[in-house]
C-alpha cells in the first residue's frame, strides 16, 4: 500500500495525470468557443439592428419621394412638387423638404431627386416647361404647385422656395 501512495505522489510531482490535463484542455476549448460565438452573435445582431433602423428611417421619408414623371398623377386635389438635387452639398433644400414633410399639416409636398438617373431627362438649363408629364422640363430647385393634376404656379427663385419651406 505504501508503494501505491508513493506512485501517486510521484505522479502529481511530475505533473498532472493525463486525464486531468485532457479535461482542463476540453474545458478551455469549450469556454473559448462560447466566448467567440457570443462575440460573433452580438456583432451580427448589432449590424442587423443598424440596417433595420436605416430601412425604417428611409421608408418613413420615402413615401413623399416620387419620380418626375409621376408629378401629374397624384391623388390629392392640391399638392406641391419640389425638384432638387440631393447630392448638392451646398443646398439646404433637402433638409428643409424633410422638415416640411415631417412637421407640416399644410398642403402635401412631394419631392423629386434630380440626381436619380431616371429623372435626369427632365432637367433643363433653358425654360421650365410644365404642360404635361411627357414634355416636363425643370431646373434644379424648382417648386410646382398642382391643382387637379395641372400646374398652377411655378417657383424657381431659391429665396421664395426657402421661404415657402420654412413657413
Amino acid at each position: 500500500m505504501i508503494d501505491v501512495k508513493k506512485n501517486k505522489i510521484i505522479q502529481s510531482k511530475n505533473g498532472m495525470p493525463s486525464e486531468v490535463k485532457k479535461a482542463i484542455i476540453i474545458i478551455i476549448v469549450i469556454l473559448v468557443t462560447i466566448i467567440l460565438m457570443y462575440l460573433l452573435t452580438t456583432r451580427i445582431l448589432t449590424k442587423s439592428n443598424k440596417i433595420d433602423r436605416t430601412l425604417a428611417t428611409e421608408s418613413v421619408i420615402g413615401y413623399d419621394k416620387i419620380l418626375a414623371g409621376e408629378s401629374f398623377n397624384r391623388s390629392e386635389d392640391e399638392y406641391y412638387v419640389i425638384y432638387f438635387d440631393s447630392t448638392n452639398d451646398y443646398s439646404i433644400i433637402s433638409s428643409l423638404v424633410s422638415s416640411y414633410q415631417l412637421n407640416s399639416d399644410n398642403t402635401k409636398l412631394y419631392n423629386v431627386d434630380l440626381s436619380d438617373g431616371i429623372n435626369k431627362k427632365y432637367i433643363t438649363d433653358g425654360d421650365v416647361v410644365t404642360t404635361d408629364a411627357a414634355s416636363l422640363l425643370v431646373k434644379d430647385n424648382t417648386l410646382l404647385k398642382f391643382e387637379n393634376g395641372k400646374v398652377v404656379e411655378t417657383v424657381t427663385d431659391i429665396k421664395e422656395i426657402i421661404n415657402f419651406l420654412s413657413d
